[in-house]
């Protein structure tokens, strides 16, 4: 007997330990390579916990926010202090930014360990609750970038955990506890003021009925909740009445530009039930959280997910009957908040996985309870048996096989599939740095993603940038969210490499590219041309931009001879005339005060690849009495060269642009 026992305590040793291996490499396996890039709002709370970290305040310089700002409509602020402390303790870099998301993981799967101890006590169920966790698809692909509405997964289990213990015990270290855990969860989600105070209402209507509610415990769990959402809830008194934000000590109460709470209301009641179910239960447009070909819990989890919430609602039936207390009961009215949560979102904003993120500890719950309910019904040891083999090899078969596609096909294919997702500029700064002496480095340089890139990638100083007087377009001589269809011909440029389209497209225009680690550098194509003739006075060349497929080339120019208009412009490229029209500048005019410089502008269209392929581009004034005279001429230089280390690469790429 006692060696059985010893025995099985060997087996179930071993399985955790193979278990917590499994959870801690799907977690942190290339953590900063998969997935992809940075998420737009994870690379807005990495710059805002930089800015916290270093310098106190958050990109539009408030101190210490309760609730960030972001793109002006709001983000959740526990994620990015938690990050701030990772980057004062190891560093700002993309790992400390997925660290805290992966640790959160690890929060989830202890805590939800425990849970299922509670709930089966002297059984191996609890195992089967942690390899569901770690294998389910869901629990992976949600974990493992800082999207800091993701925390709310493992601020659920344990706001559960310790609540279920709370009424269990009836001690008071776990009522305290229980207010600091749901007062912290607040700021993992806004959505979580209103699963929150649903879940409470029940809970506390359950331990009545159970005769386990104490005022003087109780107080114990409100009085930390109250004051942790506190400045939560004067952050949306604000907002919801316009009034002026306010600091509270070192923080403020954030006014936000764009206030969401008209994204709540009954008029979609109908579609958000069935997206509540699909999105959550099947898989939704959300391709960082779902794959279609393995849902979120793999597709043949629902029968016991569907048997579990049968058994947990009879279970809390009983319970609420016989008035003794059950751990299935929390899991219910945690699953009827979110519900009711999913079915109150309106417009734009749907119950999708992110979303409804904090359903799914309790989903996995409903699966473990469903699969011991349905192996409970068997009555032979040979068909539990039976049972267990096939259901193991059917999850086996469906995990290594996410597993292989995540951590193998998943990253090839994930632009522009994950069309939020794009990688920072980290290859490029020392790129610059090398080069800082060329000619072309002094030039701007157009960086086509959302400019928190940009400021993450070059640690800007938010003070230095001043958000709220100077915007977020420019930032010296950079421009940031410019793209290659709107190029400004003067301009350098920098395009993911897996960006093909635009990688050919500015190839195509002349661009020098030079290919880097996660990103193709575009030498603007006046780089490969002499200046040879340029009118100093009185003449300027607006810049040359794409319009659709062509170029404008546009400017203005006096002749400084007659103090006059030219009254004609000739354009010739490679000895061919290309037409070229007059056109009126009335900014030319107001500002310099001459209403006869009204007619100085020159407009002409010349063909995308001018740049590209001309040898020499010749810009001659016609003065009144037919004069001519050269304003402007460029020609082709013999070879453009940068240092001898970049060659290789500028040879493969003119080579495979052939």
């Amino acid at each position: 007997m006692l060696k059985h026992i010893n025995r099985r305590n060997l087996f179930r040793y071993v399985s955790l330990g193979i278990l917590i291996a499994t959870i801690l490499f799907l977690h942190f396996y290339k953590l900063t390579e998969i997935p992809y890039g940075m998420y737009v709002d994870e690379v807005g709370s990495a710059y805002d916990a930089y800015s916290i970290a270093a310098y106190g305040v958050d990109r539009y310089t408030k101190s210490y926010p309760v609730y960030f700002t972001n793109y002006g409509d709001g983000q959740n602020a526990l994620y990015t202090y938690i990050t701030a402390l990772f980057f004062r303790l190891f560093g700002a870099s993309k790992l400390t930014v997925r660290m805290g998301i992966a640790l959160s993981s690890l929060a989830a799967a202890f805590f939800g360990y425990l849970y299922a101890c509670r709930k089966w006590k002297g059984k191996d169920i609890p195992l089967l609750f942690l390899c569901l966790y770690a294998i389910l698809p869901v629990f992976t692909m949600t974990q493992r970038f800082g999207l800091e509405s993701h925390l709310m997964l493992s601020a659920s289990i344990m706001a559960l955990y310790t609540t279920a213990r709370a009424l269990e015990t009836e001690k008071w270290q776990y009522y305290l506890l229980s207010g600091i855990v749901l007062g912290l969860s607040l700021y993992t989600y806004a959505l979580m003021y209103i699963v929150l105070p649903l879940y409470l209402l029940l809970w506390l209507g359950y331990g009545v009925r159970l005769g386990k509610i104490r005022l003087r415990k109780l107080l114990l769990l409100l009085l930390p909740l109250g004051l942790l959402a506190a400045p939560l809830l004067m952050v949306q008194i604000i907002n919801a009445f316009s009034l002026p934000e306010m600091r509270l000590g070192p923080f403020t109460l954030t006014r936000l530009e764009k206030y969401r709470s008209g994204e709540l209301g009954f008029q979609d009641l109908l579609r958000n039930l069935k997206q509540m179910f699909t999105n959550t239960l099947f898989y939704d447009n959300l391709t960082y959280n779902t794959f279609s070909r393995y849902g979120t819990l793999y597709y043949i989890s629902l029968p016991f997910l569907f048997t579990g919430l049968v058994k947990t609602a009879r279970e809390t039936w009983l319970s609420l009957r016989q008035k003794q207390f059950d751990y299935a009961a929390p899991v219910l009215f945690w699953l009827m908040g979110e519900f009711v949560m999913g079915c109150i979102l309106k417009g734009w904003s749907t119950p999708n996985t992110t979303r409804m993120i904090g359903i799914f500890m309790t989903y996995l719950y409903l699966i473990t309870a469903g699969i011991c309910s349905v192996r409970n019904c068997l009555k032979k040891i040979w068909q539990k048996r039976a049972f267990g083999g096939i259901l193991a090899s059917l999850y086996a078969v469906s995990f290594f096989s996410f597993a292989h596609y995540y951590f193998t096909d998943y990253n090839r294919l994930a632009y522009p599939m994950n069309w939020l997702f794009y990688e920072t500029y980290d290859d490029i700064l020392p790129f610059l740095e090398e080069h800082q002496n060329q000619s072309w480095a002094s030039r701007g340089v157009c960086y086509p993603n959302n400019y928190m890139y940009y400021l993450w990638s070059f640690r800007i100083n938010p003070y230095d940038l001043n958000i709220p007087v100077n915007g977020i377009q420019t930032f010296g001589k950079d421009s940031i969210n410019e793209f290659p269809n709107k190029v400004l011909v003067r301009n350098n440029y920098v395009v993911s490499n897996l960006d093909q389209p635009s990688i050919e497209f500015l190839t195509r225009i002349g661009y020098i590219p030079v290919k880097k680690d996660k990103h193709t550098f575009f030498i603007c194509p006046f780089e490969n041309y002499d200046v040879v003739v340029s009118q100093e006075q009185l003449f300027y060349l607006d810049n040359i931009h794409v319009l659709d497929q062509d170029i404008k080339f546009f400017g203005w120019c006096v002749d400084p001879k007659a103090d006059a208009p030219f009254a004609a412009y000739l354009l010739e490229i490679d000895g061919a005339m290309v037409d070229i029209q007059k056109t009126p500048r009335t900014d030319v005019a107001e500002i310099l005060g001459r209403e006869d410089y009204l007619e100085s502008g020159f407009t002409a269209i010349i063909p995308l690849d001018t740049l590209g392929t001309c040898n020499s581009l010749t810009l001659t004034g016609v003065g009144a009495d037919g004069s001519q005279s050269v304003i402007y001429q460029i020609l082709r230089k013999e070879k453009f060269l940068l240092d001898s280390a970049d060659l290789p690469m500028n040879r493969a790429i003119e080579k495979q642009s052939r």
